[in-house]
């Protein structure tokens, strides 16, 4: 396109939904767990990944734990660079038992990437005990709230 001051249309683009919730509790701490969301990015370019991760933690003091969220390129088998994000943690340093807290909550992953050819790219989470443990973990799919993953080539 050279001084017609036309423009050019991109059509790739897709966003999906995490059809079920990801249960990170039984799975030892700190470790990666694919869900079921994941996009295919249909040719080379760049391309904005948008992620909106919903996470559920629950907890009884002392306990120090957190969800974290990437992006996982499958084709490539790398992490997207700068994707990953702790969505969720609790900090509880009251006396043994005294506190128990659990919430709900939204984190975002924002990044471009760029691709020499299709690929795969998946949402995955883990748990991290740092301090005690967690009661729950969950990376969430319900009519209360969507994980979800978006992207646009922009170039």
């Amino acid at each position: 396109m050279t001084g017609t001051g036309a423009s050019m249309r991109l059509t790739e683009h897709g966003f999906v939904q995490l059809a079920a919730s990801l249960d990170l509790q039984p799975t030892a701490s700190g470790t990666w767990n694919d869900s079921g969301l994941q996009v295919t990015l249909p040719v080379a370019g760049t391309y904005e990944l948008d992620a909106s991760v919903r996470a559920a933690l629950s907890g009884t003091s002392p306990v120090n734990t957190f969800i974290s969220a990437r992006l996982w390129d499958v084709t490539a088998g790398v992490v997207v660079p700068g994707s990953e994000t702790i969505v969720h943690q609790i900090s509880l340093t009251a006396p043994a038992g005294a506190v128990t807290s659990g919430l709900n909550i939204t984190g975002p992953i924002q990044v471009e990437y760029d691709v020499p050819g299709a690929r795969v790219v998946r949402l995955q989470g883990r748990r991290v005990n740092a301090t005690g443990a967690s009661l729950g973990a969950s990376i969430l799919a319900n009519t209360d709230g969507r994980t979800t993953l978006r992207f646009k080539r922009i170039a």
